[in-house]
């Protein structure tokens, strides 16, 4: 997951790396590589929650420094705790503009990544990047999904538990 991060940002072809950050730790990988990105010129975005038990200080320290770098940062939502893990990267290649996305259980905290055992998925199928990117350009925007994702991606807590439950049934 690291290695995502820090590729993107050092890749040239890379135009925008967007991100949901919960727990991310000190020191953070991840959020190195974020700052190196937006450092380097590309468009870099997350949502840093503010509600991340014990790493409040640490989220708040970050996200600082990623508005420091030319960063775009949303500080959480009211009312809703924002604790998934999805990163988008856009990236220019011959055949036009693609996305790559990694969606996982957990958090971006290296310390506690090496504690549990999560799952992560990484993919470029149009279907999932679609649907990854329409979730965080709603948090972007501050605004929660109105019916859900076009694609069929599940988010917590207004569209998983009812298709959970459906699924049950």
């Amino acid at each position: 997951v690291v290695r995502f991060f820090e590729e993107a940002a050092r890749d040239p072809d890379v135009t925008a790396i967007a991100a949901t950050l919960y727990r991310v730790g000190n020191p953070s990988p991840i959020v190195e590589a974020l700052l190196a990105a937006a450092q380097a010129g590309k468009r870099v975005f997350a949502l840093v929650e503010l509600q991340a038990r014990f790493d409040e200080e640490h989220n708040v320290h970050w996200a600082r420094a990623l508005e420091r770098a030319g960063g775009h940062v949303v500080y959480g939502l009211p009312g809703l705790k924002v604790h998934a893990k999805a990163a988008l990267v856009t990236r220019r290649e011959a055949d036009g503009t693609r996305h790559y996305a990694h969606v996982g259980t957990g958090n971006y905290n290296p310390r506690s990544g090496r504690q549990y055992t999560d799952l992560s998925l990484f993919s470029s199928r149009p279907a999932l990047t679609a649907d990854i990117a329409t979730l965080l350009s709603a948090l972007e925007q501050g605004s929660s999904l109105p019916n859900g994702l076009a694609h069929g991606s599940l988010v917590a807590p207004h569209h998983l538990l009812p298709a959970l439950l459906a699924r049950i049934e």
